[in-house]
């Protein structure tokens, strides 16, 4: 009897370990998660029943590790704007996945925590996505081997998404699911959501700028069978591995990522957070070097703990890769790609900096002999790590098998986006509402397939608020049209004219006071929460005078810049709640708390200092920060002078940066009406100013121009925006005989192989529409070949009317001029878009192959 109880009870522990074995079985792991978990629980105490109060719950031992792990790692905003119970069943979901296919027995511990069970991969908003995406994919799925269903997912993340570019802020998976749509960043987001929710280990990887083009583009990683692989997310390919971006990858200068938790892998570690652990995974993709730079003072003392950024020209900026700081000897190090960067030192109030050019140097020495109150022009011509050939082994048959296999899922997707609302029913619906038709078919039209929340939106309004429909539509971006919400609308049509308006001006009213939007935040409902929280003498008191509001926060708010690293910044709602938050998030909270209170407030456009609009005037507030001459501001006139080749255009060809503790920080005037005309007059902040300028060559290669000038107060300044011109010859590709056309090609053909399914394609053609009037006015040819006649069908119906009406339309089996025997394309391209310049003689000036940022204003270039 006593052998049976023994053997039974063994059994019963057995099942019972399924549910009740560590989730971290490392004891000393183990412990080092619960002292950060109650570092996290004392951050978070504000909303501790919120976050915590699901401990008081039947956990097994599993839930309650995975549980304290997520805590104990999480980014300030994900404490600040979810609860216990949605972590919770994140953490459910993960198990489920795990336990339900057979590759969830073979990933390692280590994986499974830091690639499987973290909600958040980038900067996204958090859903339900986790145990949706497991519920449809389970059944697609379970039988696969490991290989099969990485490929089947990404199938099905491109059944539901493709790419269209957009603003910085990053979708949650569910949203880009609904539009159908999503950036790069946006797709890998969701394609790693999907995969982590059927338990395989998956990672948004990241090359924050390219080298030899004005752009960044991210992907994933995904753990297979003991080994990391690269896909291209919503585009899947014949196998792993492969990716048009695997070619451009190769002069990357950077590829990382950024892990959860504290990380012990093999790969090359760029910081190590106590929260978070960024990694650098460059060698996977390219041919890397170890570069140190030694950094001392004006008398060749090397210094300690001097700050270092190693810097890479991109968007006319020199952008930090990677920040670091010396050690005692005066040294530090990056591990890196065979190209050009600015490295650039400082301490103390002193700074220093020079080129590094890695094919040739190992080590760069840097003097701090520089301080504010200098003035100077520099020139370096900054070149890219040198192209590479890729050998790609793969059958013609299996590229058809999956390419027409991608078509049969474009259908597909298709037929959900026919499901949107279309102009007839949205005319219907606008006659119902006693709204104008044309204008609200332009909103539902871009809203794609969030209509229904803006339908629900419109239904459910008061009567008496509807003249402020579209003013609230107008103030919003066309990404919240996507995936606002009906609640968030609601709460600002209701809330917004509580109080008697403190402008005369009905768009300062419109765009500072009805809009929910402040910078790129997670929009929740917020005015009439805050309008509950204040008494009415203190809302009073804050409109009269809004230093008020602005004490209130100092004293009532705490300031934690390190807590928050996912860069999504915290709800207003959450940073009142939780009583903390990064500089930023407290910015956008102090700026959401006057419009609840009826205050015209926004982030200053350039350099997001909270404002608040009073008597015409705009006034910042420094909330935490005192700045040297804060808030005053002098004229800076911008000249374009007649030997600049092209018009500058702002964080194209140049920027201005203000300086801030040894490094000078980029004024955001993106796609300000201020730079538009020249001359154009702005306000900048007094002190040193730093141009950087750049005129990016066909090869990669930037010839920048830096020049620091003083704005002082009350003294007005000029600047002209030099743009370094090109003194080398235009090249010969290749040569094609011009009576192969049926017409002359003077002045100039371009020639345009494009796929237009595919990202590099939809960059070219997003180029070409934004430079629409200047490609129109062109005199020459030119022509656009799609690999067959239905998508050339499908591309004209969808985007012709927005692009030059000069460019005429063909497919590959009717373009019968045979290619030369150049080097990039031989026959029939392959890496698209292939694009060619022509002159009346037929030679070949330009070429330009796959992957590429800014051929229309090359192409431009050579057509003046």
């Amino acid at each position: 009897m006593r052998k049976v109880f023994f053997l039974c009870l063994l059994a019963s522990l057995l099942i019972s370990g399924c549910t009740n074995d560590h989730f971290i079985t490392d004891r000393n792991y183990r412990n080092k998660v619960e002292v950060q978990f109650e570092k996290q629980k004392e951050l978070a105490k504000n909303r501790s029943q919120q976050l915590f109060g699901v401990f008081g719950q039947a956990l097994t031992t599993r839930e309650t590790e995975a549980l304290k792990f997520l805590y104990a790692y999480s980014s300030l905003n994900d404490l600040a704007d979810y609860t216990g119970e949605f972590f919770l069943q994140n953490v459910r979901s993960s198990f489920a996945a795990r336990d339900t296919f057979s590759w969830g027995k073979t990933v390692p511990e280590n994986l499974f925590r830091h690639f499987v069970l973290p909600v958040r991969v980038n900067n996204e908003n958090l859903d339900s996505s986790r145990w949706v995406f497991f519920a449809e994919l389970k059944d697609r799925i379970r039988k696969l081997p490991m290989k099969d269903a990485v490929l089947e997912v990404n199938h099905w993340c491109h059944e539901k998404v493709t790419y269209r570019g957009s603003d910085g802020r990053t979708s949650a998976p569910l949203a880009s699911v609904k539009t159908a749509l999503g950036r790069c960043g946006e797709e890998s987001t969701f394609t790693v959501a999907a995969l982590r929710s059927v338990g395989i280990p998956a990672r948004q990887c990241y090359t924050p700028r390219w080298a030899h083009s004005d752009d960044n583009h991210a992907w994933v990683e995904v753990w297979v069978d003991g080994k990391w692989h690269f896909i291209g997310a919503c585009e899947p390919d014949a196998d792993l591995d492969l990716a048009w971006f695997t070619k451009p990858a190769k002069r990357a200068m950077l590829v990382n990522t950024t892990v959860f938790g504290d990380y012990e892998g093999p790969e090359d570690v760029l910081q190590k957070d106590p929260l978070f652990t960024k990694i650098n995974v460059l060698e996977n993709y390219a041919p890397v070097k170890k570069v140190f730079a030694r950094v001392t003072d004006a008398a060749n003392r090397n210094l300690d703990s001097a700050d270092v950024e190693f810097q890479l020209y991109n968007y006319a900026e020199f952008y930090p890769l990677f920040k670091t700081f010396t050690s005692k000897d005066g040294l530090c190090s990056f591990k890196t790609g065979y190209g050009d960067l600015l490295v650039w030192a400082a301490k103390n109030g002193k700074y220093g900096f020079q080129k590094l050019d890695v094919r040739t140097t190992d080590t760069v020495n840097i003097r701090l002999d520089r301080e504010a109150g200098q003035t100077y022009d520099l020139e370096f011509d900054m070149v890219p790590p040198a192209e590479l050939e890729l050998t790609v082994v793969v059958s013609d048959l299996a590229r058809k098998k999956n390419s027409d296999r991608l078509a049969f899922e474009d259908g597909f997707r298709g037929s959900y986006e026919a499901t949107f609302i279309d102009s007839v029913k949205s005319s219907r619906f606008a006659r119902l509402v006693n709204l104008d038709q044309d204008t609200l078919w332009r909103f539902f039209h871009k809203s794609r397939g969030n209509w229904r929340e803006l339908t629900a939106f419109i239904t459910l309004a008061p009567p008496e608020k509807r003249p402020l429909i579209f003013p609230l539509f107008d103030n919003i971006s066309e990404k919240d049209l996507r995936d606002i919400d009906t609640t968030v609308l609601l709460d600002n049509i209701s809330n917004s004219t509580r109080y008697p308006s403190l402008v005369a001006d009905r768009g300062d009213f419109n765009r500072y006071v009805l809009s929910p939007r402040v910078d790129n935040e997670f929009l929740k409902p917020y005015k009439q929460f805050f309008q509950s929280k204040f008494e009415a003498g203190f809302i009073t008191g804050s409109r009269n005078n809004p230093m008020q509001l602005a004490d209130w926060v100092r004293t009532n708010i705490s300031i934690n810049n390190t807590a928050n690293y996912s860069r999504a910044p915290i709800t207003p709602v959450g940073v009142y709640e939780l009583k903390t938050g990064d500089g930023h998030s407290i910015d956008i909270c102090f700026v959401a708390i006057c419009r609840s209170f009826g205050i015209p407030a926004r982030l200053e456009p350039a350099t997001k200092v909270p404002q608040y609009l009073l008597q015409g005037q705009w006034h910042d507030v420094y909330l935490f920060e005192k700045k040297q001459h804060a808030g005053t501001k002098a004229p800076v006139v911008l000249v374009n002078p007649p030997a600049n080749e092209k018009k500058p255009e702002y964080t194209i060809h140049y920027t201005l940066e203000t300086f801030q503790n040894g490094y000078f920080k980029t004024l955001d005037y993106e796609g300000s009406p201020l730079v538009q005309t020249y001359p154009c007059n702005l306000d900048i902040p007094v002190g040193p100013c730093l141009m950087v300028t750049g005129n990016r060559l066909t090869n990669g290669t930037v010839l920048t121009k830096l020049r620091v000038f003083e704005v002082k107060s009350g003294v007005p300044v000029t600047q002209t925006i030099d743009l370094r011109k090109n003194q080398l010859p235009l090249l010969e590709y290749g040569r094609i005989s011009p009576a192969l056309f049926s017409h002359k090609l003077a002045p100039g053909m371009v020639l345009a192989w494009i796929d237009p399914d595919k990202e590099p394609s939809k960059h070219f053609v997003a180029d070409l529409r934004q430079k629409q009037g200047e490609f129109g006015q062109w005199k020459g040819t030119f022509v656009m070949i799609f690999p067959s006649e239905a998508q050339m069908k499908s591309f004209v119906k969808a985007e012709a009317a927005a692009l030059p009406k000069t460019i005429s339309y063909t497919f590959q089996s009717a373009f019968t001029v045979k290619l030369p025997d150049i080097k990039l394309s031989r026959g029939t391209p392959k890496n698209m878009p292939v694009v060619m310049y022509l002159n009346s003689a037929g030679v070949i000036n330009y070429l330009s192959e796959g992957y590429r940022i800014g051929i229309g204003d090359e192409l431009l270039s050579l057509m003046k």
